[in-house]
Order: C-alpha cells, then structure tokens, then sequence
C-alpha cells in the first residue's frame, strides 16, 4: 500500500451535510482529526470494513465515527455517524 505526504480529502454530499452541522467546538475537533487521518489513513486506530484494506472505519473523536475510502492518493468521508451525548437513555454514572 503507497503512503503519501498528505491525501487529498473528498466528502460525499451526505457527509459533507454532517459535518457541516457539527457545532464550532465539534468542527474544530473534527478538522484536526482529519487532517491528522490524511497523513496516515492505515492508522492503527482504525479497521478494514471488507476484505481489502481500503474501505475503513474510524473513531474520529469521541462523538464522530467515519466510514472512508482510500484510492489513489484520495480519502473518500463516505459516511460519518456523529452521537450526541444528550439523546443518551441512560448515561454512565
């Protein structure tokens, strides 16, 4: 698998929407981990989601979970899933 200085980072229209709703505080945590996932998106910290090793899940922070596509030099934000700690039904004591 190549590695690269820095990927390019694309958004499909849906994840782009997500972030884009993230509030400053969330964006600002959001955007440092992208563009840390941009120099090393086979981080350790995140899992194939197939057989090959290019569609991958991560843990961006602690509320954004992202599903990505490496190809060619690009990172594909395919689908992000963002939690927010007060729709919680019963929270940690």
């Amino acid at each position: 698998m190549p590695h690269h200085d820095s990927y390019e980072v694309l958004f499909t229209e849906s994840a782009a929407r997500d972030r884009d709703r993230l509030d400053p505080v969330r964006r600002a945590s959001f955007d440092k981990a992208v563009e840390i996932l941009a120099r090393d998106p086979y981080t350790e910290h995140s899992r194939p989601m197939g057989p090959g090793e290019q569609d991958r899940e991560i843990r961006l922070t602690s509320q954004v979970v992202a599903e990505y596509i490496i190809s060619r030099g690009r990172l594909l934000l395919v689908v992000l899933r963002i939690f927010d700690d007060a729709d919680i039904l019963l929270p940690e004591s």
